[in-house]
């Protein structure tokens, strides 16, 4: 029988950890930028999910901004957990996943997007495969009229769990993490076709990607980018994709700098 570690336990482990962390946060133009092109003040905030002990390691600087922060975890005995951890420290859990409890997850991320939230989704979530995009979080920003913030963290020193899915990075006691804001973007109202849809995963993907290669700079790291293979899916979608029609619009740009 596996073991379940008190809520409070874990909260103790982590949060002290936290606060020994120092947090250097680059593009904070950005976020405010998104926040006034929203109609609510909510956000999609896309990031990794190997990346997101650190990214939201930051909440205090959130709070301090006036940015309430709500996170997606699943209803599973991990989720548990981190829905736990995440409410000691301020930040909005919303359980649920596309496999169980979707319809509650909705009616909460709903509930959240009306009050002006930020929604931190793991792109790559909940399962994985690790680092394929997944299409979810576009089209809740696109029906709802959200601007997209990428994000990207990373420590000077960490710890990689390598034999998990998601190759989840733990920070080092004492570490300095870059806390990244990309450009944000709104997509365009039309429903995509599946070409389209396509196109704006491999591009918020690869938005990520750069943004966590200058964090990773910024943290004198020297893996920049994913392996190749973590980027298969996008070169096979590449491949298979059709001639572009004449006047239809392309997704957005790049990310950009992330200072500010």
């Amino acid at each position: 029988m596996r073991l379940k570690p008190p809520g409070g336990l874990v909260h103790a482990i982590a949060w002290g950890l936290t606060r020994s962390l120092t947090f250097h946060t680059y593009g904070v133009a950005n976020l405010r930028r998104a926040a006034a092109m929203s109609p609510t003040g909510s956000i999609v905030a896309c990031l990794w999910h190997q990346s997101l002990f650190a990214a939201i390691g930051g909440n205090d600087a959130m709070n301090r901004r006036g940015i309430r922060v709500a996170a997606l975890a699943s209803l599973s005995g991990d989720g548990a957990i981190i829905a736990d951890y995440l409410k000691r420290i301020g930040i909005r859990p919303i359980r649920g996943s596309s496999a169980r409890g979707g319809a509650r997850a909705a009616k909460e991320l709903m509930q959240a997007i009306d009050e002006g939230w930020l929604l931190a989704i793991a792109l790559d979530g909940p399962r994985g495969p690790w680092k394929e995009a997944k299409t979810g979080p576009l089209e809740l920003a696109r029906r709802h009229r959200l601007p997209i913030l990428p994000v990207a963290a990373r420590a000077t020193r960490e710890l990689c769990f390598k034999r998990s899915w998601d190759r989840f990075r733990l920070p080092l006691p004492r570490a300095h993490v870059a806390l990244c804001y990309g450009e944000p973007y709104l997509l365009p109202e039309a429903e995509p076709d599946a070409a389209e849809l396509e196109r704006r995963r491999r591009t918020l993907a690869t938005q990520i990607n750069g943004l966590e290669a200058f964090a990773s700079r910024l943290a004198h790291r020297r893996d920049l980018g994913p392996p190749a293979h973590a980027l298969a899916w996008m070169h096979a979608a590449e491949r298979s994709e059709p001639e572009p029609r004449p006047g239809v619009e392309s997704s957005p740009a790049g990310a950009g700098s992330a200072h500010g």
